[in-house]
């Protein structure tokens, strides 16, 4: 997709929406000794003309010079080309936070201690390793041998100091495990346990049964809050998993600016950007063509036009920036979360349906459709109580984009410590003033319908309150959920922040 060079209002708009590619997945090379099933990039050999060493370091001037605050190399497998470290040592010298995503299964003994001591000098500040679950199931979706040479390599990782998260795609054949993987992961000595969904692209595509369906969410998003909430590990999930509900805020925690998170929708093009290979830009990695051959979503080429030019061009990730409550379509068009959500993951909808303007995984809408009949099957009294019961989310009183380094669908992982540097690649904002209205105890909104307004939580609106009952017992506010302090998202109505 190319577009037209900028004009001044293109420049305008973007600089008036603090538009920046704070987060970049750099897909460093498409090589991989590896060929696991669910892989997204259907990895394995290099792309044709992959960038030189020297382009290389000029995309990182760009980078820097366009604001970006952390990079992460992924692949493939970004140690199979010989200058990685070379790269990450180049993001590290311009004050941006580096670190990296592998496989971890190298061939070659010794190979995961030169990693180590490599990446240290380079300036990484974590490595993100993949854990797909206990040895059975991880050699199942990985290969033969590969469990035990991963584990391998976080012990070699650790024991030279370099920290580690431990990354885990979800599908059906590991969604049973994933109690045993967050206990293989704290006692691999990780600090940081993060989940993503697989979606069907790449090979994936080609696996008939291995991603979850929308259903699942209700049994996903419950367990890892109360994984979560027995401690020991750091558990931080990726765009792809959510959204709203009685979970999001435990879920999507706190950032490395140190603030509270919760979803405001996908940032791809807007506050993130994704680098193949090949030097094609994309507003996120996982963002691939549905049919066909031709990606959709490649905004240009780095070896034809500098970086600002791509991120200030005319249309330039239109798919996402043009994108307005009143551009979706089904469920999601009538959501009261719809402005700040805009739908959900742009790579989650692209991925299985192909449709941009609506998805069904969201457990909002999974829950509404699945849980919200059932409480009306047992009366108004238990539909109000158990709206109240399913409130105390994120919103409402916490806004900011749940996208962090993992805007790309949580291919990033904690940042650990690199000198004074944040704990995490998350990107957050600070509690909102705004919770939205308290219904007044003594009116009688909703008594004709049976229900008691007042034990229905319009402050904690961001669980599941059936629309009925929202629309009887809290009264609209439009400045609900908008946050004046942050710095990252749509900016805020100057109506609600004097």
């Amino acid at each position: 997709m190319m577009h037209t060079a900028p004009t001044l209002e293109d420049r305008e708009r973007v600089d008036r929406n603090d538009w920046r590619p704070r987060n970049c997945v750099w897909e460093l090379t498409l090589a991989c000794n590896l060929r696991c099933v669910h892989c997204g990039s259907r990895a394995g050999l290099a792309r044709e003309r992959e960038l030189t060493t020297a382009e290389c370091l000029d995309v990182v001037s760009q980078l820097a010079e366009l604001g970006c605050e952390l990079v992460t190399l992924s692949g493939g497998e970004p140690t199979l080309r010989r200058d990685w470290d070379t790269v990450a040592r180049a993001v590290a010298s311009r004050g941006l936070f580096v670190n990296m995503v592998t496989h971890g299964a190298y061939p070659r003994p010794g190979q995961a201690d030169d990693v180590a001591r490599r990446a240290l000098d380079a300036g990484l500040c974590n490595v993100g390793v993949s854990v797909d679950g206990p040895q059975p199931v991880h050699d199942s979706i990985r290969g033969e041998g590969t469990f035990a040479r991963t584990l391998h390599s976080i012990d070699r990782f650790r024991a030279a100091g370099l920290p580690v998260t431990v990354m885990t795609t979800v599908g059906r054949r590991n969604l049973a495990h994933l109690e045993s993987v967050r206990r293989i992961a704290i006692d691999a000595g990780a600090g940081t346990w993060r989940l993503q969904l697989a979606k069907p692209m790449g090979s994936a595509r080609d696996e008939v049964g291995f991603v979850l369906q929308p259903r699942h969410l209700l049994e996903l998003l419950p367990l890892l809050a109360e994984l979560k909430r027995r401690g020991e590990i750091a558990l931080r999930v990726g765009d792809s998993i959510g959204y709203y509900g009685p979970h999001d805020r435990e879920l999507r925690g706190r950032g490395w600016r140190g603030r509270d998170e919760c979803w405001q929708g996908c940032q791809a093009g807007m506050q993130a950007i994704g680098i193949e290979a090949s030097g094609d830009v994309k507003g996120c990695l996982s963002l691939q063509a549905k049919w066909g051959h031709r990606d959709p979503f490649v905004e240009g080429n780095l070896r034809e036009r500098r970086l600002t030019d791509l991120w200030y061009g005319s249309g330039a990730f239109a798919y996402n920036r043009d994108v307005t409550a009143d551009s979706l379509t089904g469920h999601c068009r009538s959501c009261r979360h719809a402005v700040l959500c805009r739908g959900g993951a742009r790579c989650v909808s692209a991925a299985f349906s192909g449709l941009l303007t609506e998805s069904d995984y969201c457990y909002y809408h999974v829950a509404r459709e699945q849980l919200v009949p059932r409480w009306r099957s047992a009366g108004q009294g238990a539909l109000a109580a158990a709206a109240m019961a399913m409130a105390a989310a994120c919103g409402g009183d916490s806004s900011s984009p749940a996208t962090d380094a993992a805007v790309m669908d949580g291919v990033t992982t904690d940042l650990g410590s690199r000198d004074a540097g944040p704990a995490d690649v998350g990107t957050d904002a600070p509690p909102s003033a705004d919770t939205g209205p308290t219904p007044d105890a003594g009116t009688d909104a909703g008594t004709d319908a049976g229900i008691d307004c007042s034990a229905v939580c319009c402050e904690c609106e961001y669980g599941i309150i059936p629309p009925e009952v929202f629309e009887q017992c809290c009264a609209p506010d439009p400045c609900a959920g908008v946050c004046c302090e942050c710095d990252y998202g749509e900016p805020p109505p100057p109506q609600c922040c004097p």
